[in-house]
């Protein structure tokens, strides 16, 4: 029945507007631990943060009112509040740096910035690969490999920080927080993967 009903577009539309918010936010994240203002880059990535959560709550009352979905139902609520838990998370690491304003930004974090923006980016490219998901199949399935690479990198880099942090960090207070925003930075790429994870189950389901 899908196939002779008009596809609605607005679950594909949403995927994107929430994986774009995650592109942007990890670009602010990026500039913030380069040098860039704290405070504004901060604030600046809290608004894209409530643009995704609109995002996400549109397109839950849209799939709550629709009788005929795209995908999955399941898969849609899914989907969506795991590409909402990445803004989220780049969102807390931004928060985090912004309240404990660290004496220095150590040389790992923006290098861990980098391949969160990395991985957001190829998320963003998967949910546009989605409205034609046959066609986009092997590419969706090679860009969820990339995904899974990405959190491998970012895990090593804060791994490697906190080891190197621990043999010279000399200020406790310090170490704590910089233990607190790697990991939150390193999360975001944790739920890259669980949403590359999803993905590979929606080519599955539908190809």
């Amino acid at each position: 029945m899908k196939s002779i009903l008009p596809q609605d577009t607005l679950f594909f539309q949403k995927f994107e507007d929430v994986a774009r918010a995650g592109v942007q936010a990890a670009e602010g994240l990026v500039e913030l631990l380069q040098g860039g203002d704290c405070t504004r880059l901060a604030r600046r990535i809290k608004a894209l943060e409530h643009e995704a959560d609109e995002a996400v709550h549109s397109m839950l009352d849209h799939l709550h009112r629709s009788f005929i979905t795209p995908l999955d139902r399941s898969d849609i609520h899914s989907l969506v509040g795991e590409l909402d838990n990445v803004v989220d998370l780049i969102d807390a690491s931004a928060s985090r740096i912004d309240l404990y304003r660290p004496k220095e930004i150590i040389p790992e974090a923006p290098a861990l910035a980098v391949v969160v923006l990395d991985c957001a980016r190829v998320l963003l490219k998967m949910t546009q690969a989605l409205p034609n998901l046959k066609k986009n199949a092997d590419a969706i399935e090679d860009m969820c490999k990339e995904v899974n690479r990405f959190e491998d990198e970012a895990d090593a880099i804060r791994r490697s920080a906190m080891a190197r942090l621990f043999r010279e960090e000399k200020d406790p207070f310090e170490l704590i927080k910089w233990k607190e925003i790697l990991q939150l930075i390193e999360e975001a790429t944790d739920r890259g993967e669980d949403v590359a994870d999803l993905f590979e189950g929606i080519v599955l389901e539908n190809t």
